[in-house]
């Protein structure tokens, strides 16, 4: 059991990214993935002793960041073009409420960061019924999006 507010940590979870690394090999998931989103995360995480982070793959389920992932080239010509079909986010929701729940049951976090567009946040169940707060910036483009995320992992705890 947790002894105090200040044991508790944050979860991310990082939405799939057109951009990624082309290495033949598997890699993890949050080195597999190289959007806007993942490199910050990359850079101020390195800092960070309170963040554990979900990975949001292709189709749409989740992942923890050390999961290794093939190469898989992203569909389509670019990511605002690319379309999520309604059933495999039925599906994805199903899956990571499951996920969720047994990662948010321990009560051992204050917060999940939901990095990501509004048409992959679809694929979550109602977290909000978890009782833990949910940051996820819905306006703006990318650039505040990406601001919120390295100010939300900045407010945590550091290793010094």
């Amino acid at each position: 059991m947790l002894e105090s507010l200040d044991d508790l940590k944050k979860l991310l979870v990082l939405g799939p990214s057109f951009r990624r690394r082309m290495d033949p090999g598997p890699l993890q998931a949050i080195q597999r993935f190289d959007g806007l989103f993942y490199r910050v995360a990359r850079k101020y995480l390195q800092k960070a002793r309170d963040v554990d982070v979900l990975i949001m793959k292709d189709d749409l389920t989740l992942v923890d960041e050390e999961t290794l992932l093939p190469y898989n080239p992203p569909e389509g010509e670019s990511w605002g073009k690319h379309s999520v079909p309604e059933e495999a986010v039925g599906k994805a929701r199903k899956s990571n409420e499951i996920i969720l729940s047994e990662k948010l049951k321990s009560g051992r976090y204050s917060e999940v960061f939901l990095a990501m567009g509004k048409k992959y946040a679809e694929a979550f169940p109602d977290i909000s019924r978890l009782k833990v707060k949910v940051v996820f910036p819905a306006t703006g483009g990318p650039g505040p999006k990406a601001l919120a995320l390295k100010e939300w992992i900045r407010r945590g705890r550091i290793n010094t």
